[in-house]
């Protein structure tokens, strides 16, 4: 982060940010990937296939016999990604976004998250209110599929990017950070469901030139562009080696039939499996430097995100981040403004003593006599206490 962006605040997103909108948590978005990939047939029935084989390996490794609905939906998925990463079926590796059972639930997810994401006219007015209150440099790391953040800054007219600088004078020896524009940085840690990379269709036209032909090569997504809005991820110079130079963001989901493209288009997104990291190369931009954010940002706020145990890059890097911003700097005017850090706030839902002592053992590095919880969930008290609680500084 830069030392602009460093002066504002950081708000960590979780699912639990987005259930209040009716998008699936966890448990009941494994049920419904389940639900739906029983009634797929053709090689859409490798994913019921995998699951039996995976039953049979926790059965003859570790003496552990599973029904469909004991297993483990991270677990599962990191067994396919093991699997894939290694490319353990040789030839038969489907392709660059996963075997035939992790195309499916990439794109299953997809299509139960778009159902679910209320249309760009209906964003509930607690989302637009939370959008409202964000300002220029304010950084939001959300680790959700949705865009149910992205439509409501939009719905109110606020500026964001999704990656984490603009650029100006890229050369091979460098670039200048272009700090001119005033806007949210967005920056989705796991992707989205309205992601998809462009680089095998480019191939795919380049071979059609090569040909003669003048055609374009047929494509659920990028041959239908004017119909699904789909534009560029990045905006403005890049490096010619940027992992995102590909990336395009569709932008009428509603237009967008995930099932008809199944195998054919598959939205980019780190699956939720224990071992996403293999994965994560593309968006490593996104985490360089995370470990000392907190130092001189003056809000930070953890919203819906339960800390879960698969996730252990993510424990390390909220460790960091917590840790700088209760610790360096705190109380302290640091740039001569008198503005200093407010507690850290954590919301989430919590109804019972064991409840809250589970999420205090998951958070054990934080310090609470400076931070501020709430555990009713994401509801409009929620948005009073980060609106009114985390100080902010005019843009300079």
């Amino acid at each position: 982060m830069n030392q602009k962006a460093n002066r504002f605040r950081v708000f960590v997103l979780g699912a639990g940010f987005s259930h209040a909108a009716g998008l699936p948590l966890a448990t009941e978005l494994w049920r419904e990937v389940r639900r739906r990939a029983r009634g797929l047939t053709g090689r859409a029935e490798h994913f019921r296939d995998d699951l039996d084989a995976y039953i049979q390996y926790r059965k003859d490794c570790d003496g552990v016999t599973l029904t469909p609905d004991e297993v483990d939906f991270e677990e599962f998925l990191a067994f396919l990604d093991i699997e894939h990463y290694l490319g353990l079926r040789g030839s038969d590796t489907w392709s660059v976004d996963g075997n035939e059972a992790q195309v499916v639930v990439k794109t299953l997810i997809g299509e139960i998250l778009a159902e679910a994401m209320p249309s760009p006219s209906a964003v509930p007015q607690l989302y637009r209110r939370f959008a409202g209150g964000l300002l220029p440099n304010d950084y939001v790391l959300t680790f959700n599929y949705d865009v149910l953040l992205e439509r409501a800054l939009e719905s109110v007219g606020k500026p964001f990017r999704l990656f984490p600088r603009r650029l100006n004078n890229v050369r091979s020896g460098g670039a200048e950070v272009d700090n001119s524009q005033e806007e949210v940085v967005v920056l989705k840690l796991h992707g989205s469901i309205d992601w998809f990379d462009r680089s095998q269709y480019s191939e795919r036209e380049a071979a059609f030139a090569a040909q003669g032909l003048r055609s374009r090569p047929p494509d659920p997504v990028f041959a239908n562009t004017a119909d699904l809005d789909v534009v560029p991820l990045l905006d403005g110079p890049r490096f010619p080696n940027d992992p995102l130079r590909e990336m395009h963001r569709v932008r009428r989901l509603e237009n967008l039939n995930y099932r008809s493209f199944l195998f054919l288009c598959t939205p980019w997104l780190l699956s939720p499996s224990s071992l996403k990291i293999l994965y994560a190369s593309t968006l490593r931009d996104f985490w360089y430097g995370l470990g000392d954010a907190g130092t001189l940002n003056f809000g930070l706020a953890i919203i819906g995100f339960s800390l879960p145990r698969h996730d252990d890059y993510a424990h390390q890097v909220l460790y960091r981040l917590v840790t700088n911003y209760q610790t360096r700097y705190w109380q302290e005017d640091v740039f001569g403004r008198g503005l200093k850090k407010s507690p850290l706030v954590l919301i989430d839902r919590r109804s019972s003593d064991e409840e809250m002592e589970e999420i205090r053992k998951r958070y054990a590095f934080v310090d609470w006599t400076k931070t501020q919880t709430y555990m009713d969930g994401f509801d409009e008290n929620a948005v009073d206490l980060l609106l009114g609680n985390m100080p902010s500084e005019p843009a300079v």
